[in-house]
Formats: C-alpha cells, sequence, structure tokens
C-alpha cells in the first residue's frame, strides 16, 4: 500500500471548506408571510398623528448567537417608520431602548433591509415598527392563520398583547448567518496553516524535480 503525502494534506483543505460553508450558511428565523411573499390577512395600521398612534412588534427567538442579513417586511406607507430589534423580556415591549434600527422613508410593501454589523446573542427579541410623526401607513399580516401573539401600542402610547386567534402575524421574514464559535476560528485557522504547509511543501519538490531535471 503506497503512502502519498499529497492525499493526506487535502483533508484539512476539505475541512477548511466544509467550516467556511457553514460559517456562511444563512437561516431563515422568522417568516411569518404566507406561501412565497404572499400578504392575505388583517393590516396592522401603522401611524402617528394628533389623534394618536400605533406602532407593532412582533417576536422572535434565535437558538444561537447570529448577525441578521436581510429583513423583509409588508410595511408600506407615507413618511418615516422606524424598524430595529428590540430585548424581549415579556408579553409586549417594556421601553427597552432599539438593540439597533434603521430608518425608512416611505417604504413599499416587500421592501428588503440588508443591515449591516446587527449581531445579536441567543434569546428573544421583537421585531419592531414605530411611526414617525405624521407616518401613515399599515403591516399587512401574511395569513389569517393564527401563529403567535404579537404587540401594539394603543392611541396613547401604552403597549398591548395581541392574542386573538383569527389574525396572523405581520408579514416579516428574518434571514441571519450563525456567528462562529472560538472552537470553529481555531480549526479554521489550523486548516488555513495546513493548506499552507501542503502548497509549500508542493512548490518545493517542483523546484528539487526541476533542478533535477
Amino acid at each position: 500500500m503506497n503512502f502519498h503525502p499529497q492525499r493526506l494534506m487535502t483533508l484539512p483543505a476539505l475541512l477548511l471548506c466544509g467550516l467556511t460553508a457553514h460559517v456562511h450558511a444563512q437561516t431563515v428565523v422568522l417568516d411569518s408571510f404566507g406561501p412565497g411573499d404572499a400578504v392575505d390577512g388583517w393590516p396592522s395600521l401603522l401611524y402617528q398623528s394628533a389623534s394618536g398612534r400605533q406602532d407593532v412588534a412582533i417576536p422572535f427567538t434565535l437558538s444561537s448567537a447570529t448577525t441578521i442579513q436581510s429583513i423583509l417586511t409588508s410595511i408600506d406607507g407615507l413618511g418615516g417608520v422606524t424598524l430595529g430589534i428590540l430585548a424581549r423580556q415579556g408579553a409586549v415591549p417594556t421601553g427597552a431602548a432599539w438593540l439597533y434600527s434603521s430608518h425608512l422613508a416611505n417604504p413599499t410593501a416587500n421592501s428588503l433591509l440588508t443591515p449591516t454589523g446587527w449581531t445579536l446573542a441567543a434569546g428573544t427579541y421583537w421585531l419592531a415598527a414605530v411611526a414617525d410623526n405624521g407616518f401613515s401607513g399599515s403591516w399587512q399580516s401574511g395569513t389569517d392563520d393564527y401563529t403567535a401573539n404579537w404587540a401594539y401600542t394603543n392611541s396613547a402610547g401604552a403597549w398591548q398583547e395581541v392574542t386573538t386567534q383569527f389574525t396572523g402575524l405581520p408579514a416579516a421574514r428574518i434571514t441571519v448567518t450563525a456567528v462562529p464559535e472560538p472552537a470553529s476560528f481555531g480549526l479554521l485557522g489550523a486548516g488555513v496553516l495546513l493548506v499552507a504547509a501542503a502548497s509549500r511543501r508542493k512548490t518545493a519538490q517542483q523546484a528539487n524535480a526541476s533542478q533535477q531535471g
């Protein structure tokens, strides 16, 4: 049986490719749209005017540390609205500050937000939309089928839980990538070093063969 060091050295390369693919794999952690990107449910008003206001927040859970790659929503309206992430500690948001947020001007249904640097630990969160003064619009539900409780503010600005069995969550899709654990970084580093060593060895062998020839 012949032993081939070159074949053995391809194993770190395969490991490196596998780990890299795992690190960059995208996962959907929330999808309250109907089939495809359909919206076919009760619209939740989003507004702030002299008569009062209404904001909306829907819950989602992360099982591990992740970086948010994109947020698709069915928010549609005129004016400005802030879309962002709040920590969740109860049935409704409780005055928590934004963990991350982005300001949307005149959003249209099924518009995509692709934030940068929105990294979250494992836990439960709110995806919330808060209307600017003068904003008038809605956040359409993806379906009338009940999926989970969510929250909205009444005209006085106090958050209330929505528990009706006839209204689905406002439509949103959150796509994330996993944040590598320290052990994964170590394996990636080891793979890089071994692949580099294999490349240097091959180059040296080719140089020796050329000199001997």
